[in-house]
């Protein structure tokens, strides 16, 4: 299974950052942020085969693809948003890693506004 592989380069690559961040601390953050996007970019890869499901139940279903699309781009968001504060908490600035979940939120909450406004003129119709 590919989980083993991505557990077992998490772990080699921690190892390493533990030994190498006693002698160069900007070289184990460097390594860390790789270690980071690798795994990130395995999740993305494996993200790809939930958006296709979600795209072919959309289509069987008749629901607004429009909908489909903001939710899919909702979720990749706070994926990168909390990759992101996770990088910057790492290097130790967690003021920098609020701020960029506070954006985040943000970004996600006018991304909805759609969905949100939607949903109202479907409930005010139902009154």
């Amino acid at each position: 299974m590919e989980i083993f592989k991505v557990v077992s380069f998490c772990i080699i690559a921690t190892i390493l950052i533990i030994i190498i961040k006693q002698q160069k601390p900007e070289m184990a953050l460097l390594l860390t942020i790789t270690a980071a996007v690798g795994v990130m970019l395995f999740a993305i890869y494996k993200m790809s085969d939930i958006f296709n499901l979600l795209d072919s139940l959309a289509n069987k279903s008749g629901i607004n693809k429009d909908f489909l699309i903001i939710i899919i781009k909702i979720t990749i968001i706070a994926y990168i948003v909390e990759f992101g504060k996770n990088i910057c908490t790492d290097a130790g600035q967690t003021a920098i890693a609020t701020k960029l979940e506070m954006a985040g939120k943000v970004v996600i909450v006018t991304l909805s506004l759609p969905i949100i406004n939607s949903l109202i003129s479907i409930l005010t119709g139902l009154v």
